[in-house]
C-alpha cells in the first residue's frame, strides 16, 4: 500500500513539472500586451460608443432635397490612448494610458474602468477614479494587469485574441472604447 502512495505522488510530482516546464518552454504568458511593449504609443481604440445617447442634428430631407444644413463630425468627448506596455512577468504587463477631455466643458465625476475580455469571458478588470477633469485636461494612469495561469492558458486557447473595453464614466454619460487585440 505504500508504494502506491509513493507511485501516486510521484506521478502528480513529474505532471507538476510537466507542466511547469511546458509553461516556460512555450512562452506562457500571452498577458495583454505582448510582445508590443516596444513599438510606442498605440492608436486610439476605434469604436468609440456614446452609452449615454445624444442628438446630432443634420438637414430636413423631408421636402425631398438633400437638406438644408450639412453635419460636420465632432470630435468625440474623449481621446484614449495606450502609452506604453511593459513586461513585469511571465503573465504580467504594466499598461499606462491616458484620456484627454475634449469637451468644452469639465467633465465631472470620471471614473475610467477597463476589462479584458478572451472568448467572451472576462479575465481582468481595474478602475481608477479621476474626478473632475476640466476640458483640454488629460489624465495618466498605470494599471498591473496579472493573470493567472489558467487565464492566460484561456488566452492562448483563444489563438490570442483579448477583447479590451475601457469605460470612461462621467456624471453625465458613460464612453465606451473597445479593441480587439491579438497577444501572441
Amino acid at each position: 500500500m505504500n508504494r502506491k502512495h509513493v507511485a501516486i505522488a510521484a506521478l502528480v510530482v513529474v505532471i507538476a513539472l510537466g507542466g511547469v516546464a511546458a509553461a516556460l518552454v512555450t512562452g506562457f504568458g500571452p498577458a495583454p500586451g505582448g510582445d508590443g511593449g516596444s513599438e510606442g504609443p498605440s492608436t486610439p481604440y476605434e469604436n468609440t460608443v456614446v452609452v449615454d445617447g445624444t442628438d446630432s442634428g443634420g438637414g430636413d430631407a423631408g421636402s425631398g432635397g438633400e437638406g438644408g444644413a450639412t453635419a460636420t463630425a465632432a470630435p468625440e468627448p474623449f481621446t484614449f490612448v495606450i502609452e506604453n506596455i511593459t513586461e513585469c512577468g511571465q503573465t504580467c504587463r504594466d499598461v499606462n494610458g491616458t484620456i484627454v477631455n475634449q469637451q468644452d466643458h469639465t467633465a465631472e465625476d470620471v471614473v475610467i474602468r477597463s476589462e479584458i475580455y478572451t472568448d467572451g469571458e472576462m479575465i481582468w478588470s481595474g478602475s481608477s477614479e479621476v474626478g473632475d477633469l476640466a476640458s483640454g485636461e488629460s489624465y495618466t494612469d498605470t494599471k498591473r494587469v496579472e493573470l493567472s495561469y489558467t487565464e492566460a492558458y484561456q488566452v492562448q486557447q483563444n489563438d490570442g485574441q483579448i477583447e479590451v473595453k475601457t469605460f470612461v464614466e462621467t456624471a453625465n454619460a458613460t464612453y465606451v472604447f473597445t479593441e480587439t487585440r491579438n497577444v501572441t
